[in-house]
C-alpha cells in the first residue's frame, strides 16, 4: 500500500495510530472477532442511550405481536449485531475479500449476470452484514456504489481504497454518473430503506405503517435503463456463513414508483422476519412522519437542553 506523502505528516499521526489499532483488530481469529464484536454490542446495549432508544422505538412499532420480554431480548440481540457487524465490517476494510475466512451460499447468482448489457441496480439494505455481503457479492460481480466522503483524510484514503475493490465510487450526489454507468452496463449497489425526507418520497407500509421510502429506485431503473435485483442476506454459524439470494425484482421499474417503492419494502421485511435482529433497527427509519402524525423519536436536540438546564441548575444549587 503506497500512502500519499502529505499522509504522513504529523498532524495525521492520531489518526493513523487509530487506524492501526483498528487493522490490529482484524487480526483476530473469526471466531474471537465475533465474540469481541458481540461484547461490543453489549456494551451499546447498556450505554448507548439514544441508539437504544431509537431501537426499541421501532421493534415496539414493528412488532406489536412480541410481548415485552420477547421485545427486551429481541432489543439486546439487536445492539449485539451492530457490534458484530462492525467488526465484520472492520475485516472488510483491512482484509483482502478471499482470507475473510467465510464461506457463502450464493442462491440466484445468475440474477446477476450482464452478458446482454442491460445494467443491474443490486438493492443491498442495512443490515448488519451489509459490508461483509456487499465484498462477498463483489468478489464475484463487482458493482459501483455511493458514498459519501469521510471529513479526516486518513480514514478517507483507507475508504476509497477499500472501495475500489468492489467498483467505482461515486459520490452520492453524482446521479449522472450513476446514469452513465448503468447505461454502459454497469451493476450499481444501491440502498433505498433509509429515510431521506419528503423529498422525492412517498408514504409506503413498511410492517404496517407508513414510511417514507424513496422512489429514486424507479428514476434511477429508466434513467439507466437497467433492471433491479433484490440482495436478501442472512449472517449464519457466528458470522462463518453468509446466505446471499438474488431476486429479481422485474416488475422495477413500473409507471407506479410508490408501488415500487411498495414491492422493495414488502420485500424487505420478509427479510428482515427472516432475521430480525441482523437488521440496523438504530436508524431513524420513521423520523418523517404523514402529515398530523405524532412524532415517534425524542428530539434529540431538545434531550440535550434539559439535560443541559438540569445540569446547571444542580451547579447553581451546590454554589
Amino acid at each position: 500500500m503506497t500512502i500519499p506523502r502529505h499522509l504522513l505528516h504529523p498532524r495525521h499521526w492520531a489518526s493513523w495510530l487509530g487506524v492501526s489499532l483498528l487493522y490490529l483488530l482484524t487480526r483476530l481469529p473469526l471466531s474471537v472477532n465475533y465474540q469481541f464484536g458481540r461484547f461490543l454490542g453489549e456494551c451499546f446495549y447498556r450505554l448507548a442511550g439514544d441508539r437504544k432508544h431509537v431501537a426499541t422505538v421501532n421493534l415496539t412499532q414493528c412488532f406489536p405481536e412480541l410481548s415485552e420480554a420477547e421485545r427486551q431480548r429481541l432489543l439486546r440481540e439487536t445492539m449485539w449485531e451492530q457490534g458484530i457487524g462492525l467488526m465484520e465490517t472492520l475485516r472488510v476494510w483491512f482484509r483482502p475479500i478471499d482470507k475473510l475466512g467465510i464461506k457463502v451460499e450464493f442462491i440466484g447468482q445468475q440474477f446477476l449476470e450482464n452478458d446482454d448489457g442491460v445494467g443491474i441496480i443490486v438493492i443491498g439494505t442495512h443490515f448488519t452484514g451489509l459490508d461483509t455481503a456487499g465484498a462477498l457479492i463483489a468478489k464475484r460481480y463487482a458493482a459501483d456504489s455511493f458514498y459519501r466522503p469521510h471529513k479526516d483524510p486518513v480514514m478517507e484514503f483507507i475508504l476509497s481504497r477499500a472501495r475500489g475493490r468492489y467498483g467505482e465510487p461515486i459520490q452520492r450526489r453524482d446521479a449522472k454518473r450513476a446514469f452513465k454507468r448503468l447505461r454502459q452496463g454497469h451493476r450499481l449497489f444501491y440502498l433505498p430503506d433509509q429515510d431521506y425526507g419528503r423529498k422525492s418520497a412517498e408514504f409506503v407500509d413498511f410492517f404496517g405503517l407508513p414510511a417514507a421510502t424513496t422512489i429514486a429506485t424507479t428514476t434511477f431503473a429508466k434513467s439507466g435503463r437497467a433492471r433491479v435485483v433484490y440482495i436478501n442476506q442472512q449472517r449464519l454459524n457466528k458470522g462463518r456463513r453468509f446466505r446471499i439470494e438474488v431476486i429479481p425484482l422485474d416488475s422495477i421499474p413500473s409507471d407506479d414508483p410508490a408501488a415500487d417503492a411498495r414491492l422493495i419494502n414488502a420485500t424487505l421485511e420478509a427479510n428482515i422476519r427472516q432475521v430480525p435482529a441482523q437488521y440496523m433497527w438504530v436508524h431513524r427509519r420513521f423520523k418523517t412522519r404523514p402529515e398530523g402524525a405524532p412524532k415517534l423519536y425524542k428530539d434529540k436536540d431538545k434531550s440535550k437542553r434539559i439535560k443541559r438546564r438540569q445540569k446547571r441548575r444542580r451547579a447553581e444549587g451546590r454554589e
